[in-house]
């Protein structure tokens, strides 16, 4: 009875199903079938991931199972299968190529190389005859090619932590924080201090602004010249119109108070301060015959030609630029 069964056992075996009976001997593929792999990586490290690449090539007469090629299904260890993609492209010679792409992740360390396991694919012939759910199935079995494997470790290492101890550690690792808490207090008083001088400028700079300032000072200058310059009371009216002018303008134009500055204290101030020189001559000019003729009063020839004077400096003084 013990005998009956153990070869109902064998023979229900020997009939399981294609897919799940492991060759005994490896097969070769048919004549009129190849296939070539490839790596796009000679050598990996320990947790790269690579791309290893089959390619079949073979006639329309065969078809290959391709629904079970996933990633759950597909076992490649000791490599990880991240993904796997296959694509049927159709030859102008009614042929077929089969990629299959394996994506795999490397995490072995201790051997330099490693060999890729074999793949099996299972494929069967087209015949009017059978239909496709009574075809035989038949397996081609692809080797793996060899994968160097590369890792900082040594060969044999013996303890991959050092061996001395720190015991010092808990006792400088307040130096880092107390140089960054010091750093960072320098740089908010510093901050501080330029967010000061920045409001004290800006405080300072309050008023009319400069170029206005001066158009405004030209014109009321240009308004108040009279048309004739012969009468010594017009000469002295414009002269002192000229002089609070002049004085006025320029202090907009160096940025500067210099409404209580005389004639040579005005040329050392604008010399200080660098300003083009032939403008500083004109304008102590200017200065000079004004408190000359404010203070003096020789006649109407030399007013009216000092005043002249004083208006064609004026002008090419307010056409200089700024």
């Amino acid at each position: 009875m013990n005998g009956f069964l153990l070869c109902l056992v064998l023979t229900l075996g020997s009939r399981y199903t294609w897919a799940q009976k492991a060759p005994s001997t490896e097969v070769p593929p048919p004549s009129n079938m190849t296939f070539t792999t490839r790596l796009d990586r000679t050598a990996v490290w320990v947790g790269d991931q690579f791309h290893y690449l089959i390619v079949v090539d073979h006639p329309s007469d065969y078809e290959f199972v391709l629904d079970n090629l996933t990633r759950e299904t597909v076992n490649m260890d000791p490599f990880q299968v991240v993904d796997v993609g296959k694509n049927l492209v159709v030859q102008k010679n009614t042929r077929r190529k089969l990629f299959v792409d394996l994506k795999l992740a490397n995490f072995g360390t201790g051997q330099t190389s490693m060999q890729i396991p074999q793949f099996t694919l299972y494929y069967f012939r087209k015949d009017k005859t059978v239909s496709v759910d009574q075809a035989d199935a038949e397996s081609l079995t692809i080797p793996g090619p060899v994968i160097g494997i590369r890792s900082t470790l040594p060969p044999q290492p013996d303890d991959i932590r050092d061996a001395i101890t720190l015991n010092s550690w808990d006792r400088i690792r307040w130096v880092l924080p107390a140089v960054a808490w010091v750093c960072f207090a320098v740089l908010v008083i510093a901050s501080g201090r330029e967010l000061a001088l920045f409001v004290e400028r800006m405080k300072a700079r309050k008023g009319p602004d400069r170029r206005k300032a001066m158009e405004v000072v030209r014109a009321r200058w240009v308004s108040g010249v009279p048309g004739d310059l012969t009468d010594p009371r017009t000469c002295s009216t414009f002269c002192d119109h000229s002089y609070q002018s002049l004085k006025e303008y320029i202090g907009y134009y160096l940025d500067t108070p210099t409404m209580g500055l005389t004639a040579e204290e005005m040329r050392e101030e604008m010399q200080r301060l660098g300003a083009n020189p032939e403008l500083t001559q004109k304008v102590a000019r200017v200065l000079e015959t004004c408190e000359t003729l404010r203070y003096t009063r020789d006649g109407v020839p030399a007013n009216t030609e000092a005043s002249r004077a004083v208006a064609q400096d004026m002008q090419e003084i307010f056409s200089a630029k700024r």
